[in-house]
């Protein structure tokens, strides 16, 4: 079809001969910076219709996007303004301002040349502006820089105000599965419905089991996830959705993570931006932690041991058969010959069944490599047990004679104090003397 334009407001179709009156889409946006009645969704439509109306097009359609950033092209609306385009439904594009098509300058820029080629013009009501009118090419380059500096300069004072709040008094965006808000006192407080459930997923892994393993065992006892309850409103009108949120691996390492079930609400862990479309973790030592900010389901001892085990498997990476839990010596105990890992192995004798520790080279390759030696479970258990006490003996005597110091050390400190005292006195006064002689 060829098209060719024969008046300001009139399209000419070939072959027909026909006048048509140009197809127009509404468009229009409401920004999360902006909520204005005067820059509402329905202002913002009745003054395109209006002009729409004045000049006689006809309206095809129309598309909104409501509370959607201007610095992104991933909207519903642009979505549907892009079908019509493409489909060759559309001849003009109205919008009420520049800055309601989009705010990023290089992605409004190439969604307007998108139109462009498809022989489809954007017409600013407010402003005047035709993007087929070269007389108006330097004034959108302008306007699409100022929309972009405008969008970037809001985002970086929001920023800054989010980054306030979370370093003085934190900021709790999405409540982890064990905890509620209170709606009348906004306080944080254990939600006991689903607080038992991270209990045991800590007792679990602090018994040996994988976290592998333990989200198996939550699905198949029918426990419900954490994605479950953050979405069961939607789960509960749906059924087959639930089906979807299952425990996984991440699901278990998340939670056993999260230092706010020990009652710490770690704020600034990343920095993302979605103009660019990045996210940069934050150092450690640059993030925002406030301690006792509620009240921990999960106390201290088990939580630093449960970090404590973490931080060890990330390093030896032990493995267990499926359903089974980790044995507490796995990746820790090397050959003393080869150096090679000492794995462990389930024995049975005599209906009697025990763990064994085996060199791996000699299970693996043969007595080639390293001789065949082994030690039971039991006995580095003895020997631990041994090297524990012992530890415990050293510190107990330890303690005794630095309390039998300190003890001394109090008996003797008031006839110390008195000497110090007069050593000052006499310091005082050859100092008094000194200044006598200088003035003398």
């Amino acid at each position: 079809m060829v098209w060719c334009v024969v008046a300001p407001n009139k399209v000419l179709r070939l072959p027909g001969k026909e006048y048509d009156i140009m197809r127009a889409w509404l468009y229009y946006r409401l920004s999360r910076d902006k909520d204005s009645e005067m820059n509402s969704l329905r202002n913002q439509r009745q003054i395109l219709a209006d002009y729409a109306d004045q000049n006689g097009y006809d309206i095809v359609g129309e598309s909104f996007d409501d509370n959607v950033s201007g610095m992104t092209f991933n909207r519903k609306g642009i979505g549907q303004l892009e079908t019509a385009v493409d489909e060759g439904k559309v001849d003009i594009v109205l919008v009420k301002e520049l800055s309601r098509l989009g705010r990023h300058r290089t992605q409004t820029a190439l969604f307007i040349d998108h139109l462009r080629e498809n022989n489809v013009k954007v017409y600013s009501v407010t402003e005047g502006i035709d993007s087929t009118n070269e007389n108006d090419d330097m004034l959108i380059g302008f306007k699409q820089l100022f929309n972009d500096f405008y969008a970037k300069d809001i985002s970086k004072k929001v920023r800054t105000g989010v980054r306030q709040k979370q370093k003085t008094t934190g900021i709790v965006e999405t409540l982890p599965m064990g905890y509620v808000k209170d709606k009348n006192t906004d306080m944080i407080t254990i939600d006991e419905e689903t607080a038992w459930i991270v209990r045991e997923v800590f007792r679990l892994y602090i018994d040996g089991y994988g976290l592998t393993t333990i989200a198996k065992k939550m699905n198949a006892d029918g426990i419900k996830s954490p994605d479950y309850y953050f979405n069961r409103k939607l789960s509960d009108h749906k059924p087959d959705i639930s089906k979807k949120y299952l425990w996984v691996q991440t699901t278990v390492k998340r939670m056993l993570t999260n230092e706010l079930y020990h009652g710490t609400l770690v704020n600034h862990k990343t920095v993302s931006s979605k103009i660019y479309k990045t996210i940069t973790a934050v150092p450690e030592e640059e993030q925002f932690k406030h301690e006792n900010f509620c009240e921990p389901i999960i106390d201290e001892t088990t939580w630093k041991q449960a970090q404590f085990m973490l931080e060890q498997r990330s390093k030896i990476n032990p493995r267990s058969q499926c359903g089974r839990n980790i044995h507490r010596y796995a990746g820790i105990i090397k050959c003393a010959e080869c150096g090679a890992s000492l794995v462990a192995r389930r024995r049975k004798w005599r209906d009697n069944e025990y763990v064994e520790y085996t060199c791996n080279s000699n299970h693996r390759y043969g007595k080639e490599y390293c001789t065949p030696h082994s030690v039971r479970e039991e006995q580095l258990d003895a020997l631990i047990n041994i090297e524990i006490v012992s530890l415990l003996e050293y510190i107990q005597d330890e303690n005794a004679k630095y309390e039998k110091i300190v003890k001394n050390w109090l008996k003797e400190k008031p006839k110390f104090d008195k000497e110090i005292q007069r050593n000052n006195e006499t310091i005082k006064q050859k100092r008094d003397e000194i200044e006598q002689l200088i003035i003398e």
